[in-house]
């Protein structure tokens, strides 16, 4: 996925349909996270697949922020709405930007954007290499194979005064790969827009993702749904995945 296709269209309606998202939970966690596995001082963060910087706003009281994106259209609003973060649009999977940080994040299921074990596991390894000693790495699984429904149909709608929008996908998994036709309709201020944002995102299993996380060198802690509960295989929520980057590991 180039990002001249990626939210190529509707990049700006991205805060409306998700302006129910948990936010606020969600960085509290990675407070709660990097306190509990690294008490010691950080500062730096580098919030990867950033989107608009929803996150990277909320957390700018307790780190210096670096955010990082594919899209440029995602940027754009990004930089307007926190001018004070700096951006670079780049990819997680071959990203190389020269320098380090003390926390990685890369959430609300962008990690899915590794298609197969081989590329996430390249991304885990950049991720790796751009943590200082002890670092720590915190993303998500919103679609997993331990709780995938196959066939399942979402609709996430926006209803304004003068915005109206319908974004419909249904799930579908061929060879492991999630391909996320989101059909968009749209009624914005009089004015119809129909089109298709197409995604290609990895399904994984839980295990396979921690024994990958252990091959890279990472102490690996798995949470139930942003929150400090334990994930277990009976867990409605998804798995939130910290990783301590462990300098005694050895990689297989």
């Amino acid at each position: 996925m180039t990002e001249e296709q990626l939210y190529k269209n509707f990049a700006r309606y991205y805060d409306k349909i998700y302006k129910g998202m948990d936010y606020e939970g969600e960085v509290e966690f990675i407070k709660w996270a990097v306190h509990k596995h690294q008490p010691s001082s950080t500062n730096l963060l580098m919030d990867v697949a950033c989107g608009t910087g929803t996150h990277a706003q909320k957390l700018t009281d307790n780190f210096k922020i670096t955010g990082v994106d594919l899209s440029s259209q995602m940027l754009e609003i990004a930089r307007e709405k926190v001018p004070n973060v700096n951006f670079i649009q780049g990819d997680m999977k071959n990203l190389n930007i020269g320098s380090k940080f003390d926390v990685i994040t890369c959430i609300f299921s962008a990690i899915h954007y590794n298609r197969n074990l081989k590329e996430l596991g390249d991304t885990i390894q950049n991720f790796y290499e751009h943590l200082n000693p002890r670092g720590i790495l915190i993303f998500d699984l919103s679609l997993n194979k331990n709780n995938w429904i196959e066939g399942l149909v979402s609709v996430d709608t926006v209803v304004e005064e003068d915005l109206k929008i319908a974004r419909i996908c249904q799930s579908k998994l061929k060879d492991g790969i999630f391909n996320a036709n989101f059909v968009f309709l749209v009624k914005d201020d009089g004015e119809f827009d129909f089109d298709i944002d197409q995604h290609e995102l990895g399904v994984f299993e839980v295990e396979e993702v921690i024994n990958l996380m252990e091959n890279k060198k990472f102490e690996t802690f798995v949470y139930a749904g942003f929150k400090s509960e334990e994930w277990t295989e009976n867990s409605v929520e998804r798995p939130v995945f910290v990783g301590v980057k462990n300098l005694r590991g050895v990689s297989l």
